[in-house]
């Protein structure tokens, strides 16, 4: 565990292993994430604004990569979150 931010309707906790992003309420319910990025399958972080919302989209590593070079995966591993 390192940090705990409440953003809006959710919280975002940032462990040492992983990046959580978790519905309000119960934090100690593991039903509350709704989305969970591991380090090790993080490729990169961009946040950008649209319209006055800020966004962080967070592109995972690819699946499977026959050359072992990290490369970005396709659209569905790119998860984006609204946080203002």
């Amino acid at each position: 565990f390192i940090a705990v931010e409440n953003i809006d309707s959710y919280c975002v906790l940032i462990s040492s292993k992983a990046v959580y992003f978790l519905k309000s309420g119960d934090y100690a319910d593991r039903e509350a994430i709704f989305l969970e990025v591991k380090y090790d399958d993080l490729y990169h972080c961009l946040v950008s604004k649209d319209h006055g919302k800020v966004y962080i989209q967070l592109t995972k590593k690819a699946v499977n990569t026959s050359s072992g070079v990290a490369m970005p995966g396709p659209s569905q591993q790119k998860p984006m979150v609204r946080i203002q």
